[in-house]
């Protein structure tokens, strides 16, 4: 039986910090009453997701617990996104 991985938009809870220039920090992920501090924020770029359809949204490539991680922020309306992998089989 072979199994096959699908992505869903899935949205979260972000904690920010936001810059005087309008740019958005996120700080920490707050996941089925757990937070995860996020270590280090490698790269913001304006990006569509890899594997879900969204509008204009900005890719912030993120270390959390020392695993690369990916956030999406959608602009309309403004939420937080990942893509989450479900197998189906």
């Amino acid at each position: 039986m072979s199994s096959k991985v699908k992505y869903v938009k899935t949205y979260i809870d972000i904690l920010v910090k936001m810059r005087t220039d309008g740019t958005y920090i996120p700080v920490k992920v707050l996941w089925d009453n757990r937070e995860f501090e996020i270590d280090k924020i490698v790269k913001i770029s304006q990006s569509p997701p890899q594997y879900v359809g969204a509008g204009c949204t900005i890719k912030y490539s993120v270390i959390i617990g020392g695993q690369d991680k990916t956030l999406y922020l959608e602009d309309s309306p403004r939420r937080w996104f990942i893509e989450k992998p479900v197998i189906q089989f």
